[in-house]
């Protein structure tokens, strides 16, 4: 697992690299973590790097997480750069994703990556972290869609609370899953579908329930359905 955008210690050694405020600031997130630029092609050769030590060492797989923009407060005030005039957030990191897939193939590991799961049908969500669902499978081996109940709004798939319905909302995504990715011709490249499940109590929501066994299998089986 190599987090790709939210690195810290890549911005801190490298300013020059880190997202900057518009007053020539780093930006830092909610945590005070600060963030390297997506549009700089040195944070992709970074990135690659560390892939490519990892596969020399031994690993058989590079899963590629925080591949995508911050969404925490200030990111409105962020300069992205010159880069950005005329190039998307989805169009730089679909970018990225061919570029790692592209360099790393020849090292003999599978390429993951973890998206958001309301990417899947919201093109809101999808502009806002730049990740396309669809336009990255052409490329990963494996996408890894994190399909918490908890992340999902009220009223979402016509849930009241989706965090009290594992399996119809793991059910629903995992649905509209197959249907993006059956718009990719059955001759061309198509990412395996690897979703994350939930496994933790969000205690922070103002409905939710405790999360044991049995609601994890009510999304385990959601998946195979």
């Amino acid at each position: 697992r190599i987090v790709a955008f939210k690195d810290p210690v890549l911005a801190d050694a490298m300013p020059e690299l880190a997202l900057k405020n518009q007053d020539g600031s780093i930006f830092r997130d909610n945590s005070g973590q600060a963030w390297v630029n997506p549009y700089k092609t040195e944070v992709w050769d970074y990135l690659v790097g560390v892939a490519k030590e990892a596969a020399r060492i031994g690993f058989n797989e590079i899963n590629f997480d925080y591949i995508r923009f911050s969404t925490d407060a200030g990111m409105s005030e962020v300069d992205f750069g010159e880069e950005a005039e005329e190039v998307s957030k989805i169009e730089t990191i679909t970018a990225f994703v061919k570029y790692a897939c592209e360099q790393l193939r020849p090292c003999g590991v599978y390429i993951s990556a973890d998206v958001y799961g309301a990417i899947i049908t919201s093109s809101v969500d999808a502009r806002i972290v730049g990740q396309s669902y669809m336009d990255m499978s052409r490329y990963l081996d494996y996408i890894c869609p994190m399909v918490y109940p908890s992340h999902y709004g009220d009223g979402y798939y016509n849930l009241d609370h989706p965090d009290l319905h594992p399996y119809e909302l793991v059910l629903n995504a995992m649905q509209d899953s197959a249907e993006v990715i059956a718009q990719i011709p059955e001759d061309e490249h198509r990412a395996t579908v690897r979703p994350w499940l939930q496994d933790f109590t969000a205690s922070w929501l103002r409905y939710y329930q405790t999360y044991e066994a049995e609601e994890v299998r009510e999304q385990i089986d959601a998946v195979y359905d």
